[in-house]
């Protein structure tokens, strides 16, 4: 056995098992050896069984609009954050900066697409994919309204 979480760095040695269970301590009704033959044991329910089917994949089409969305809710936040910081700094040297309509725009379209996007990543299927047009349309709501408008 090795030393970790030991004082003074000695090792358990080779009878460790030998002494320790040699005690007496284990010596009740309670601690029974044959606890898994028991008639009220019933190993297929056992909850491993539940982890060990196999977890059905995507379409690779539905994978690849939510991967596109993920990439859009990511500019969406970063953009976010750009015209922040631009409003901050702006401020700081006394010229105009982007306003706090449009910082407050992109704060809540960082939101909006953060949510869907999380709901996008949690669902299956077809079932995905609202939330993925939700990310699509603010991000191109955000665009037309304060980019390019």
């Amino acid at each position: 056995m090795s030393a970790w979480g030991r004082r003074g760095g000695e090792s358990y040695g080779d009878d460790y098992d030998d002494r320790h269970y040699a005690a007496g301590s284990y010596d009740s009704e309670y601690y029974d050896d044959e606890y898994y033959c028991h008639e009220y044991y019933d190993a297929s329910d056992s909850p491993t069984e539940v982890f060990d089917r196999p977890r059905r994949r995507d379409n690779v089409a539905v994978r690849a609009v939510r991967m596109l969305s993920g990439l859009v809710c990511g500019a969406v936040v970063i953009l976010a954050l750009v015209v922040g910081g631009a409003q901050y700094l702006a401020g700081d040297r006394g010229v105009p900066g982007p306003g706090v309509e449009s910082v407050a725009a992109h704060v809540v379209a960082a939101i909006v697409v953060i949510a869907a996007q999380i709901s996008a990543d949690r669902r299956r299927g077809l079932s995905a994919l609202p939330g993925s047009a939700v990310v699509f349309v603010t991000s191109a709501f955000l665009m037309f309204t304060q980019w390019w408008g």
